[in-house]
């Protein structure tokens, strides 16, 4: 069974049912691609890593109960040494990774962190077709309640436009449309919907998950444009959309 990494996004997130869980929990045990695909997904996974493989510098010092569980044996033996130990190992790993657990990650971040895994072969076989493009953005201005500026999005020196997809951040509509640069590099524009309480936001600049990204927030939207890599330069593109979506 082929696992989309939506599917997988949603069940790192807690919001898949319990049998489709124990599906991808089978799978993951069999399939070592699988497993890498969710660990690039999951945020916390290079933390974790990180407190298992520094815990004995980083393991803060913990004062345990002389009796941690009940053993019929004198107090020196290797079975009340061995649950000592063990718990000890758990209450500094818990304690270690709750101090370094990184704040939750917003919009912005986890939508960059799911377009760092696109390259071109993720792209160059999407259907493009006028007909596929209508259905999408259709779609995606209805979610989002506004319109996508289609004909400015296609008008775009240098990018081809291939998909709107709609995707979703705390039950809030999220739309990525997705371009391919002159080499066939995965590009990227994403909206969402935040609510007419959202502030507005100047554009801030940022490389988040290895991508050059632009992010600002306009009369109850949030935009986030993201180039191919670290280096790419927004600046055309990016000032073609902040006029386009000023309100």
């Amino acid at each position: 069974m082929k696992f989309s990494d939506e599917t997988l996004m949603a069940y790192l997130e807690g919001s898949l049912d319990e049998t489709q869980c124990r599906a991808i929990e089978a799978a993951v045990e069999v399939d070592a691609e699988l497993e890498r695909r969710m660990m690039a997904l999951d945020p916390f996974a290079p933390v974790v890593k990180g407190v298992f493989e520094g815990l004995p510098a980083q393991a803060p010092q913990v004062d345990l109960p002389e009796a941690i569980v009940p053993v019929q044996s004198n107090s020196g033996s290797p079975l009340r040494l061995l649950a000592v130990a063990a718990s000890v190992a758990i209450v500094a790993v818990s304690a270690t990774f709750w101090v370094t657990r990184p704040a939750e990650l917003g919009w912005a971040q986890q939508a960059a962190l799911y377009q760092s895994l696109y390259v071109p072969e993720t792209i160059s076989s999407l259907d493009s077709s006028p007909e596929a493009l209508d259905d999408q953005f259709a779609m995606a201005e209805e979610q989002l309640g506004r319109s996508l500026n289609r004909d400015a999005l296609e008008a775009l020196p240098g990018l081809d436009l291939k998909r709107a997809q709609i995707l979703s951040f705390k039950g809030k509509p999220l739309i990525q449309v997705v371009f391919a640069d002159e080499q066939g590099r995965p590009f990227a524009f994403c909206v969402i919907r935040q609510g007419p309480a959202a502030p507005n936001k100047e554009v801030k600049r940022a490389v988040l998950s290895g991508l050059a990204t632009a992010i600002w927030a306009q009369d109850g939207y949030g935009y986030m444009l993201l180039g191919s890599d670290a280096q790419t330069d927004l600046g055309g593109e990016l000032d073609v959309l902040t006029q386009t979506f000023s309100g």
